[in-house]
């Protein structure tokens, strides 16, 4: 706790033991999100919220805030720190606060810290004036957002609408193009985030607490009642645990070595999405025959592209000797799942076992 000069408590973080255990293993992805207050003294109500190896919330513990000030946040960032034995997230979501953006800069230096989206795409309109009824502006704006894949396309098509509408002195894209790194997909492609793109899960835990308490409810009620919420999601994660234990996926390809592999080393949720990617590897192809890698003999470089005739060329490295890949789409970076274009690689490489080094620990 930290307590004001009259001892009055100001700000309240709370965890168990279980939330650091989850921590150690989900703790690469963090989110945060304050916008819910709760109970009768009035505290925000903050959640701390990763996603587990089922895709599913796990909670790594709850605070309570009197204000949203950075030195209060520095407080609770450091104190959830400390508690976590200084690991700091690889990734941290949270919405446009700026005392809350100051305070995470501060007290996770090494964490890629990244804004909702979500929150971005609600507030823009408001600032767009008579540019949200063209249509083509929007879709330059959610080209922004997700679909710019380098930072020099990002920037060439900034400065394109920047020149195109005159918005050069506008002080609502000025500031958010000095923000850019925390909310373009560009700047993020190599940072791991489980496919978070919001806090929506920290938003739907405030949506099911606000469920179980209200603003006659005691701090003491409200903490039991998110005891019991923590425990239901516990409860879910060890029936997932159970039945990856004791059963096997169906394979939609039987037979297949790597789908077999995955369903040894993969929990059925991440499994089902790894095969998503290997049944759509069947709809890429080599823009161009093989070639080495400069004049490494074991590095094979090629181009890949979807049927789809508006698809992306891809361009993947595969090592002979160890079976290491990498693809420009990045998604193993972001997801840990290895993407179509690597996996017809692997498939024309004859490639059976998925390595290592792609098999997350998380």
């Amino acid at each position: 706790m930290q307590l004001d000069d009259d001892d009055r408590m100001m700000n309240f973080f709370f965890r168990d033991y279980r939330c650091a255990v989850d921590y150690e293993y989900f703790g690469d992805v963090l989110s945060i999100d304050t916008t819910y207050r709760t109970n009768k003294y009035n505290l925000i109500c903050a959640p701390f919220v990763g996603i587990n190896h089922h895709m599913q919330n796990v909670m790594f513990g709850l605070a309570f805030m009197s204000d949203e000030t950075e030195s209060s946040f520095e407080w609770l960032f450091t104190t959830f720190l400390d508690s976590m034995n200084g690991k700091q997230p690889q990734t941290t979501f949270s919405d446009q606060c700026q005392a809350m953006m100051n305070a995470i800069g501060t007290v996770f230096p090494r964490s890629h810290h990244r804004l909702c989206q979500w929150h971005i795409n609600q507030n823009a309109p408001s600032h767009f004036g008579s540019l949200n009824g063209d249509p083509a502006f929007k879709k330059l704006w959610y080209k922004y957002m997700n679909y710019c894949e380098s930072v020099d396309e990002f920037e060439a098509t900034w400065k394109y609408m920047i020149e195109t509408y005159h918005l050069d002195g506008h002080r609502w894209f000025n500031g958010m193009y000095k923000i850019r790194d925390k909310w373009v997909t560009a700047f993020s492609d190599a940072k791991f985030s489980a496919g978070l793109l919001a806090t929506s899960r920290s938003e739907a835990t405030n949506l099911t607490l606000k469920k179980s308490g209200n603003k006659m409810s005691s701090l003491y009620e409200f903490v039991m009642n998110y005891e019991k919420i923590q425990n239901n999601w516990r409860i879910r994660e060890k029936a997932e645990d159970t039945r990856c234990r004791h059963g096997k996926p169906a394979q939609i390809l039987k037979y297949h070595p790597l789908l077999i592999h995955a369903a040894d080393v993969y929990t059925m949720t991440i499994y089902q999405l790894f095969e998503i990617e290997l049944v759509n590897s069947l709809n890429c192809k080599f823009v161009e025959p093989p070639t080495c890698f400069g004049n490494d003999w074991n590095l094979i470089e090629v181009n890949v592209k979807s049927h789809d005739e508006y698809a992306r060329v891809r361009h993947v490295v595969f090592n002979k000797q160890n079976h290491e890949i990498g693809c420009n789409c990045h998604k193993f970076e972001t997801m840990g799942i290895l993407c179509k274009h690597a996996l017809l690689v692997f498939n024309c490489m004859d490639v059976t076992v998925l390595p290592k080094c792609y098999i997350l620990n998380r």
